[in-house]
């Protein structure tokens, strides 16, 4: 048996988590499940934390990143903070980008921005085991694939952990402790 908050396996007889107290809840035993299907069922609750954690470091890299080039971007590339002079854009004046990059690194800073506080609210969400997060992790992780090479391998690993079908059944439970959902995946009991 596995914490439902932080995925700890449990002492049997415990009634609270060893590792975030949270306290145990006793269930009946389910019926015996094949060799097969029980492999892949541990799944997310063997990579949910370490997930959540890449996400997290990955959030905050981003972020930081993209305070960097907000900062410090108009520095290293001048031409991109707007026409300085007739000849400041290096393929020659004219080319027409000067208006669209004019506010560049602002405007490609908050798009970034958004992203990494997405990746923020995607670690959240699996630490706390929200519904929402797994369809968020694989959006963002498919998403994930076109940055190579470290995004591509989060990518991968997010769509390895949630994305099959016993994964879906396996965090709807992690996500709904002690409640059944039915096939469109609400709820019986409110939160």
């Amino acid at each position: 048996m596995f914490c439902d908050r932080c995925g700890t396996p449990l002492v049997s007889g415990a009634q609270f988590c060893a590792s975030c107290g949270k306290a145990v809840v006793a269930r009946a035993v389910p019926p015996a499940i094949p060799a097969v299907a029980s492999l892949a069922e541990g799944r997310v609750r063997k990579h949910i934390h370490l997930l959540a954690t890449l996400w997290l470091v990955n959030g905050v890299l981003r972020l930081i990143g993209v305070a960097r080039l907000m900062l410090f971007g108009g520095v290293f590339f001048p031409w991109l903070r707007g026409r300085i002079g007739p000849d400041a854009w290096p393929l020659g004046p004219g080319w027409g980008f000067d208006s669209f990059l004019s506010g560049g690194f602002f405007s490609l800073g908050i798009f970034l921005g958004l992203f990494g506080l997405l990746h923020l609210a995607l670690a959240w969400g699996l630490f706390e085991r929200q519904s929402w997060a797994r369809i968020l992790g694989l959006v963002l992780g498919i998403l994930a694939l076109l940055r190579f090479p470290l995004g591509t391998a989060l990518g991968i690993y997010t769509l390895w952990v949630l994305a099959p079908e016993p994964s879906a059944r396996e965090y709807d439970q992690l996500s709904h402790p002690g409640g059944q959902t039915d096939s469109a995946g609400f709820s019986a009991t409110p939160r």
